[in-house]
């Protein structure tokens, strides 16, 4: 046990809470030759053996910060470098060592030393390690409170992650009361689980007090944020009478409770049932612990009218004491309930009228995903040491680039697991992630800005970034396709004929259902930089090939087409068009415009590309299934570029059931199905129906559009005019993290780690029916009936009858 002056080092404990010393602690450098002379025997030190590495930067100013609070507890704290003369036993490894005298007691790597939060509390946890005990169990617990009972309270806390603010708060306070109470601390979800309800994985911490000291382990919980005033504050309270006897006048009374900015109850008693008030008081001080402190006022000795039976007091001087006829304890309890709601509403209104989430509804959909156990072994967390080995090891990596506290980031690391574990046979490719909140500058030399990010690593070329849908199947497919050089040359005429018809290449077809190939002479040199530049732009979202030979004007004139141009197979279909003068970028739309295909079904995943035409859209609403007649003349229509100014699709509401929410919104009511409707995105945003007592043949469309076109149709819905695009911009993290306070690393979380004496009733029971009994034995400890006179309490009853 270590010798400690409590009484100084809470002194200290306040005072950095207030005020901010003038001279800045400095953090001594120490040389090989000398270090080994500054590890005086009894003394604690923590050494930093460094060889001033760039990624060392950031450490050395949270160590910096850590001096001051570290010498504050009597522990040594110093930079010893390297560089000048190499110290195998130490150098070796960037870390700190703790010693005790010359005796090593810890080695920390920097990575778990990660603010100047987790340096405090992972040096005092290694301190403190007799006097905090770390669980793992509820059954670890019990028996800690069971060996304690009669003997000393315990102080139970539950924390998230080791090296957090809250974990620094509790071995500070376990420093100053470890010899009075029992510490024990786990950082597992389903110890809390056991002892306390609530969503225990969105919680940064939770203490509790167990009486076992004085009562069965009855546990009492923090209701406030653990920092070391609450938690000193709360076991002041502990500490405290459960229930006080006063007498005179409540306005002047003062107590514990009131100093430490809670409320008093005071419950109005008579001489002649004291007894049975006491224990109707204990009962409810057990319910109000922490929340408010309890008392006793005999009437013999104030002068508060007989109407009246409980007082509170709040510990605002401001507030008059509120004077009360109440029944039953609980109607107390709920004014305690009311008031904690209240204020956890207030707080939650102020914590998202200002949450920096780029999109709420993603927010809601990962909070509601929140108990989802993730398969995380399958996707290894890489930092700056292991990033380079672990990409280089291997012919083909995917990244992933995310931060641990981003909504987006979660959702698409959910998606990134999913493909991994539902694809981790087929892939052949290494998966990894970098938390972009642990390695910033791992982030910033692989030039990611905006998060999520997903990259993919090929030897020999340069890295793809993935900026498509965040699902599962999207990315999947992706990958898939970035494996084939896009675009690849095909060198004879037959290759480019299998091709087009599929010979050789069917394993691609689960990917791309089209073939896509450019075709041009050999001295068509622009027209080879505009494929292979297209090619290029399209690699992992499509599979291009180019011929570029002799005979490639045959194979134009076969398909009906002239050179420069780009040939189509799907099915048993093979067209061309010609590209001549055509930028690269313009053939990118049109190959992705034709994988979409003839009046598709439109999908979550393909709607970007929908929107990507900018053309109305023309959508196909239908529960199920496609009517054959209704698809084939919407598809002749289509053929016939009769529908070319209009984005052209048709969507499932059983596959995708969101449509009915659309009609919901644009009919106020879900339509017969099926039902055609034209949506135009420009500044009127005006939403057209076909109408329902026509037949979707191909001459009443054409006409119903024609109508539109000469302002003959009304609309039934006006989009909004407001732009459509997030609440927030994307993230630029690395920008966040510079311009946010020091303690914006305790984001950077890393894991390593009933009464006999209730029987007692008043003697004079005379006036009592038999019913009355039976109530009275029934609610003793929760009525608060007894505390009016008997003739107060007739009245009231004679009053009762007459109104019924």
């Amino acid at each position: 046990m270590m010798t400690r002056h409590s009484n100084l080092v809470i002194l200290l404990l306040f005072l950095r809470t207030i005020i901010t010393a003038n001279a800045k602690s400095v953090l001594l450098e120490l040389s090989p030759d000398t270090y080994y002379n500054n590890l005086m025997p009894g003394r604690t030190s923590l050494l930093y053996f460094s060889a001033d590495k760039p990624s060392s930067n950031i450490f050395l100013e949270e160590l910096q910060r850590a001096v001051e609070p570290l010498q504050d507890y009597g522990i040594f704290v110093a930079k010893v470098n390297c560089f000048k003369e190499d110290i195998p036993k130490y150098c070796s490894a960037e870390s700190a060592y703790l010693f005790r005298g010359a005796k090593l007691l810890r080695e920390f790597p920097t990575d778990a030393l990660f603010d100047v939060n987790a340096i405090v509390a992972n040096v005092l946890f290694v301190l403190l390690y007799n006097e905090v005990k770390y669980i793992t169990s509820v059954l670890e617990l019990n028996t800690i409170e069971d060996d304690a009972k009669g003997k000393k309270n315990v102080v139970f806390i539950y924390i998230r992650a080791i090296g957090i603010p809250e974990h620094r708060s509790v071995m500070e306070a376990a420093y100053v009361y470890g010899s009075k109470y029992q510490f024990v601390l786990t950082t597992e979800t389903t110890v809390l689980e056991s002892v306390s309800s609530g969503e225990s994985d969105i919680v940064s911490g939770k203490l509790f007090f167990s009486h076992c000291k004085v009562a069965k382990c009855r546990r009492t919980l923090l209701d406030q944020p653990i920092t070391i005033v609450n938690i000193h504050r709360f076991l002041k309270l502990m500490e405290a009478a459960l229930v006080t006897d006063i007498s005179g006048d409540i306005e002047n009374v003062t107590s514990l409770h009131l100093q430490l900015g809670l409320p008093m109850v005071f419950i109005l008693s008579q001489q002649e049932t004291y007894d049975a008030d006491r224990i109707t008081a204990e009962h409810l001080a057990w319910q109000l612990m922490g929340k408010a402190g309890l008392a006793i006022l005999l009437r013999e000795k104030s002068n508060i009218p007989l109407n009246i039976n409980v007082a509170l007091k709040s510990a605002d001087e401001n507030v008059p004491v509120k004077y009360m006829l109440l029944e039953e304890t609980q109607q107390i309890v709920d004014l305690f309930v009311a008031t904690k709601n209240e204020h956890r509403e207030e707080a939650e209104d102020n914590l998202h009228s200002d949450q920096d989430v780029q999109d709420d509804e993603v927010a809601e959909a990962v909070y509601r995903d929140r108990k989802r156990v993730l398969p995380l072994q399958l996707v290894p967390s890489l930092t700056e040491d292991s990033f380079v080995t672990s990409v280089n090891s291997t012919s083909r990596s995917v990244v992933l680039f995310y931060a641990s506290w981003e909504a987006v980031s979660l959702t698409f690391l959910r998606s990134f697991l999913d493909m991994a574990v539902k694809y981790k046979d087929i892939m052949d490719v290494f998966l990894g992630r970098v938390n972009c909140g642990d390695w910033p500058y791992l982030c910033k030399e692989q030039s990611i800005i905006n998060i999520p990010a997903a990259k993919i690593y090929q030897n020999g070329k340069e890295p793809l970034l993935y900026n498509g849908m965040m699902g599962t199947e999207e990315l999947f497919k992706f990958i898939m396709l970035s494996k084939v050089d896009c675009p690849f040359k095909l060198l004879t005429m037959a290759e480019a004929e299998n091709y087009l018809n599929w010979k050789h290449y069917e394993h691609w077809l689960p990917y791309q259902n089209l073939s896509v190939l450019g075709i041009c002479t050999p001295y068509m040199k622009e027209a080879v930089d505009t494929f292979m530049d297209a090619g290029k732009n399209l690699r992992g979202f499509a599979i291009m090939g180019i011929y570029c030979g002799e005979n490639a004007s045959d194979l134009a004139s076969k398909y009906s087409t002239t050179l420069p141009a780009i040939i189509f197979a799907r099915r048993n279909k093979i067209y061309g068009i010609s590209v001549q003068n055509v930028a690269a970028s313009e053939i990118v739309h049109l190959i992705k415009r034709e994988i979409l295909g003839v009046f598709p079904e439109v999908r979550v995943e393909n709607l970007p590309s929908l929107f990507s035409h900018k053309k109305p859209l023309l959508i196909l609403f239908s529960d199920g299934n496609l009517n054959h007649n209704n698809e084939k003349s919407i598809s002749n229509l289509e053929k016939g570029n009769y529908l070319e100014p209009y984005g052209t699709c048709w969507l499932n509401l059983k596959n995708t059931p969101v449509g009915n929410g659309i009609l919901q919104h644009y009919f106020g009511f879900v339509p017969h199905l099926p039902v055609l409707v034209l949506i135009h995105f420009d500044t009127m945003g005006k939403v057209f129906a076909f109408p329902s007592d026509q037949y979707l043949t191909e001459v009443n469309i054409l006409y119903w559009l024609e109508m539109i076109k000469a302002g003959e149709e009304q609309p039934v819905y006006s989009l909004s005019s407001e732009d459509w695009i997030a609440p927030l911009p994307d993230y630029d993290f690395l920008t966040m993290m510079d311009a946010t306070l020091p303690d914006f690393a305790a984001q950077k979380i890393r894991i390593h780690l009933k009464s006999s004496s209730r029987s007692k009733r008043v003697d004079d029971l005379s006036e009592r029916t038999e019913a009355e009994e039976t109530e009275a034995k029934q609610t003793t400890g929760k009525s608060l009936r007894g505390t009016v006179p008997k003739f107060i309490e007739k009245e009231k009853r004679f009053k009762h009858h007459s109104e019924l």
